[in-house]
């Protein structure tokens, strides 16, 4: 054998780059979906064991930590947070799908439970006004901010095609709701993680998608289904 072959048999190697790449993708991958589970999964169910308890302030500390992140990673396009063109360019088909589900909503409520209708507007006008002012701000964006921006960065790579992403994300979203303790808040706002995904999807704007929730939200309560929304603790702080 030539001394070059010979000498070659003791002289390491570079490894196969592609393989490596594969290494560092798939560990990624796994502790990407460690987190996803143990964000999205473990910590809903944890709250619903331990409510009754005031579950916002542990959103907004989720929402820190999430924007935080996102802000620390030089790859995320930071205008995703804002984006306010989108308001232009589909604010008028996102108020047109508001105004039919608006419609169908209180048709829902009417038929369904008339006792409820205008509850909350009629007994407790102030109570109300209060709700419409502080829900997009200490509720609506914080969901948005985690369930829409961060998780579509952070979780995107992780599902082989569209629907499927969307649709996990929307099951997800309408399962954080399991900590209110009743079906109609998981099914209505499963419902709307569907429309909140699609919507974040085609425009990339979580001012755009923050605003549509709000408006939802508030909705839920003028029509009377507010306590379906709010756990034992802040009712009766609300006196509900």
């Amino acid at each position: 054998m030539p001394i070059r072959q010979l000498s070659g048999l003791f002289v390491d190697r570079p490894k196969d780059s592609n393989l490596g790449h594969f290494q560092t993708k798939s560990k990624n991958q796994f502790f990407l979906w460690v987190e996803l589970f143990g964000l999205f999964v473990v910590v809903p169910a944890l709250l619903y064991f331990w409510t009754p308890l005031f579950v916002l302030p542990i959103l907004w500390m989720i929402a820190l930590w999430c924007g935080r992140i996102l802000l620390k990673d030089q790859t995320f396009d930071r205008t995703n947070l804002w984006r306010a063109a989108e308001l232009i360019v589909k604010g008028k088909s996102m108020l047109k799908q508001f105004t039919v589900i608006s419609v169908l909503l209180f048709a829902l409520v009417y038929f369904w439970a008339p006792d409820l209708l205008f509850s909350l507007v009629m007994q407790k006008p102030l109570l109300w006004l209060l709700i419409l002012f502080l829900y997009p701000l200490l509720s609506a964006y914080p969901q948005e901010l985690v369930y829409r921006a961060y998780f579509f960065y952070r979780y995107r790579p992780l599902f082989p095609g569209r629907w499927p992403f969307i649709i996990s994300n929307a099951l997800l979203f309408g399962y954080m709701h399991i900590i209110f303790h009743n079906w109609i808040a998981v099914s209505l706002t499963s419902i709307g993680g569907v429309l909140f995904a699609l919507m974040y999807e085609r425009s990339s704007s979580t001012l755009l998608v923050f605003i549509a929730h709000s408006l939802y939200g508030c909705l839920l309560f003028t029509l009377g289904l507010g306590p379906f929304f709010i756990t034992s603790p802040l009712q009766h702080f609300l006196s509900f």
